[in-house]
């Protein structure tokens, strides 16, 4: 077995105006290894007045306007050194991904780092973006001219989860401060650590003092305060629909923007006329690629019946050929789950599942692994769509396999769900595929493909996955602040 080069692990600290800080109140906690469960760096425990700090320096920034009325090739090229140094250390981000989270360092394709790469382009799609984009200007019967002008908000907090904690946290901010805003940002509590080398990063390319902050702590304990906070323009979220709510109440009196993308219980369908082989295969990678904890995953499979006993058969083989263990070997590419109380959440539905239907194949704890939060890749048949297995979101290498009989049914299977993220179509019609598409209740949908991004696509959900849409022109509408400038004209004669 190969294993990955060693890093140091840091001491999770704030980031306050470009400076590492310890907590107000002097308090800390540990961050918990889940492939040995144990203790592997200590992190700074914030609250109320640390969120002030922070706050405060992002709105000092933002109204010192080194960064928020700079040109757009300055902030290009502060970018662009930015998604430089997050490649030149791709290995040792990589590397703290799999000690506080357990993803593995190669992806299911054997790339290295593939996480971290789409990092940088983020950085450097919206660099681009925010320098091409152009404002407008209207004619109206030659005697009014309008232009408008595109200009920053302020100060937005970036809330992010523990899955993909570095991609999906450069995700939200690569556009906030593209177009010139400062930004808080609280990662999460479970996987804080590869952020500490995005704020040397920061530091390192150049970035004004004050307009990246980063905020260590607890989600119940550093959120409240942020996001209600009176200088913070904008909130954007990645997480749970309970915590979206909560949000939601802080800010409503204060009408500040909002943009949510929360869970999924997104259906994968395959079609009696689809490639068999390659949609196992996909699907598969559907679900327990980053062990099933992704937003995205195609947890629930719909196949047709004619095709349904050799699909599970296909399926199961396909599963069989992920390799638990250690995210730091080589040849790993299912690691644990993030947490005792994930592992812990993961299995009480594996029970649940028990009484509703059957378990296929997994279920259990890998043979051999009696320490770390390892979970078996598993599949649930025989569970009516209505059970509990199939209306709520585990966020586990949990699948659940259930058939359908024509179209109809398979749509309406698929939409009957609190959830409408993602979408995956399987068949070799494209009038039905489009067809399907047109009728699937989700944000995004995917045909005869797994998961691929474009960062031009519209990402967000609809029902209980999510409000609003980042990504290209999205993400500017949600960063940006147009206005308009109008001026008579005297009306073209004709002499």
């Amino acid at each position: 077995m190969t294993t990955f080069p060693f890093f140091s692990v840091p001491y999770a600290k704030h980031f306050i105006n470009g400076q590492f800080c310890d907590s107000v109140s002097g308090e800390s906690f540990q961050v918990i290894d889940p492939t040995s469960e144990e203790a592997i760096s200590t992190v700074e425990r914030g609250n109320a007045a640390d969120a002030e700090l922070a706050v405060k320096a992002a709105k000092d920034s933002f109204m010192r306007g080194d960064w928020s009325r700079a040109k757009p090739s300055f902030r290009k090229e502060v970018l662009y050194r930015v998604a430089d140094l997050i490649e030149k250390r791709s290995d040792e981000i990589t590397y703290l991904q799999a000690k506080e989270m357990g993803e593995p360092v190669l992806d299911s394709s054997g790339k290295v780092a593939f996480y971290v790469a789409r990092s940088a382009q983020n950085f450097r799609f919206f660099a681009d973006e925010q320098a091409q984009a152009g404002d407008h200007a209207f004619n109206h019967e030659d005697r009014l001219m309008t232009y408008t002008m595109t200009d920053p908000v302020g100060v937005y907090a970036l809330i992010t989860p523990w899955n993909g904690p570095f991609m999906l946290s450069t995700w939200k901010m690569a556009p906030c401060l593209a177009y010139g805003n400062s930004a808080v940002h609280k990662s999460s509590e479970l996987s804080p650590l590869s952020i500490q080398v995005l704020c040397e990063i920061f530091q390192e390319a150049g970035l004004p003092d004050g307009v990246y902050n980063s905020l260590m702590g607890y989600g119940a304990e550093v959120g409240p305060p942020l996001v209600s906070h009176k200088d913070v323009a904008g909130v954007s979220f990645t997480g749970s629909p309970a915590t979206a709510r909560d949000i939601s109440g802080r800010v409503a009196s204060q009408l500040k923007r909002t943009s949510f993308e929360l869970g999924g219980k997104s259906a994968c369908i395959i079609f009696d006329d689809a490639d068999i082989d390659l949609a196992a295969k996909e699907a598969s990678l559907a679900i327990y690629s980053t062990t099933g904890q992704s937003c995205v995953a195609g947890s629930r499979i719909l196949v047709q019946e004619s095709i349904y006993d050799e699909f599970l058969k296909k399926f199961e083989a396909e599963a069989k050929t992920w390799t638990i263990g250690d995210p730091l070997e080589s040849e790993t590419t299912l690691g644990p789950v993030v947490s005792e109380g994930q592992y812990d959440r993961v299995m009480s539905y594996i029970d649940i599942a028990r009484g509703e239907g059957r378990v296929l194949f997994g279920g259990g704890r890998p043979e051999g692994l009696d320490k770390g939060y390892f979970i078996e890749p598993t599949a649930i048949v025989d569970a009516p769509n209505s059970s509990r297995i199939c209306q709520e979101e585990v966020f586990g290498p949990v699948a659940v396999i259930l058939p359908f009989k024509d179209d109809a049914e398979a749509l309406s299977m698929a939409n009957d769900s609190p959830f409408g993220l993602a979408g995956y179509i399987w068949s070799n019609s494209i009038e039905r595929a489009h067809n399907a598409a047109l009728r699937l209740e989700t944000g995004m949908i995917w045909i005869n493909s797994g998961f691929a991004r474009d960062l031009r696509q519209p990402f967000g959900g609809v029902k209980d996955s999510g409000q609003g849409r980042e990504g290209g022109m999205f993400s500017r509408e949600f960063y940006t602040e147009t206005r308009f400038a109008s001026f008579p004209l005297n009306p073209r004669r004709d002499d």
